[in-house]
């Protein structure tokens, strides 16, 4: 067997192969097309190997197999476990020459490599996007409650519209010295009445009063962090609104029926749909399961099998998110998932919640693949 096996990274492509030798060609345009016609020039029945990098290995994946060439990925983990079974480091050539063995010698572990639709690609760009902004918008709210407790001491801050304005608009000292009255229609009229507005402006001049007994000339720097932080908040919130509104419209253009599960929506399915591609790819449950890296390490001696087992998070990292949220949300409006997350939950020894989670995460996979195997809609078992 002919192959050609190249370790990928942003701007080159180291490759090895057992008929074109071994060697370094730019990862551009140029290099690859430049690479294709050298293997090319000496047989056409050869396959492709390299390791899954996201958009580096993309391109060069796609023009192979786009001129008729079989194209494999080899999984992250296992070139991780082979390179330290051999004891050796980590440099481009020498795992050029790694994902060549694993091709030679493990065959079956290579996974084929099948190429995303533009709809599933832009769906791949736009669910990571909208897992990053959501890490980003949290870490900016455990920053704003920060500095809002450090600048207004015992304030129950709630990151609403009425406690932005309140902090956007006037100073501790303007709290502290604006009449009740004007305070009280200042709330009712940001909230809409939705607040107790004179319990409210009389608790507030309390506080604003004490916070000035504590630190009669509060920091200036932390009101600018405070404003600051907030207009990112609402940038962040104003973006990921539109990306979710492009995701709910490309989902309706892929035929699928995650959605027909009450507690599935379009984002989440959506999330899955991008990170798994053509499900034909995987030959069963189990197999999603570990690429998504929803497996458990076993630690076992003699007749004892320990319980308190690790989740191996090898795998897909965004899918394995998308699943959790997906369980977190079957877990409340699906009876089936409800009754196994409170069962899992009771039996751990600690960490209850995420444990019963995880472990609703994976039974989530087996319905995955059973409906994009057989495209057929859910229905709850009676």
């Amino acid at each position: 067997m002919l192959i050609l096996a190249i370790d990928v990274s942003k701007s080159s492509l180291d490759f090895f192969s057992n008929f074109i030798g071994s060697g370094s060609v730019k990862n551009s345009p140029q290099g690859i097309f430049d690479l294709f016609s050298k293997a090319s020039s000496c047989s056409n029945d050869f396959i492709l190997v390299l390791e899954s990098t996201g958009i580096y290995s993309f391109d060069v994946a796609s023009y192979f197999y786009n001129n008729s060439i079989k194209v494999f990925f080899v999984k992250p983990d296992n070139l991780k476990s082979y390179r330290k079974l051999l004891n050796r480091p980590k440099t481009d050539k020498i795992d050029a020459q790694l994902i060549f063995d694993i091709a030679l010698k493990l065959p079956d572990s290579l996974i084929p490599f099948v190429p995303y639709s533009e709809i599933i690609t832009e769906l791949r760009y736009l669910t990571r996007l909208y897992l990053k902004l959501n890490e980003d918008i949290a870490r900016l709210k455990l920053r704003l409650y920060s500095y809002v407790s450090l600048y207004f001491p015992d304030l129950d801050f709630k990151l609403n519209k009425t406690f932005s304005s309140l902090l956007k608009d006037f100073t501790i000292e303007d709290i502290a010295k604006k009449p009740i009255n004007e305070l009280f229609e200042y709330i009712a009229s940001v909230s809409k009445h939705r607040v107790s507005a004179h319990t409210l402006a009389q608790k507030l001049k309390d506080l604003s009063k004490n916070a000035l007994r504590l630190r009669p000339n509060p920091s200036n720097s932390l009101r600018l962090s405070i404003i600051s932080t907030l207009e990112l908040i609402n940038t962040y919130e104003k973006q990921i609104k539109s990306i979710k509104s492009e995701i709910s419209k490309l989902i309706k253009r892929i035929p699928n029926t995650l959605t027909t599960v009450n507690g599935i929506g379009d984002i989440t399915a959506a999330g899955i749909i991008a990170e798994i591609g053509d499900i034909n790819r995987f030959k069963n449950a189990s197999s999603l399961a570990s690429y998504a890296g929803l497996t458990w390490s076993i630690h076992q001696s003699g007749n004892f099998i320990a319980q308190d087992t690790f989740l191996k998070k090898n795998g897909n990292k965004y899918l394995r998110t998308y699943l959790v949220l997906a369980a977190n949300s079957l877990r409340i409006h699906n009876p089936i998932f409800k009754e196994y997350y409170r069962k899992k939950y009771k039996e751990s020894y600690n960490h209850h919640h995420m444990r019963a989670l995880i472990l609703s995460a994976r039974k989530l996979v087996n319905l995955v693949f059973y409906l994009l195997k057989n495209n057929v809609p859910y229905v709850p078992m009676k």
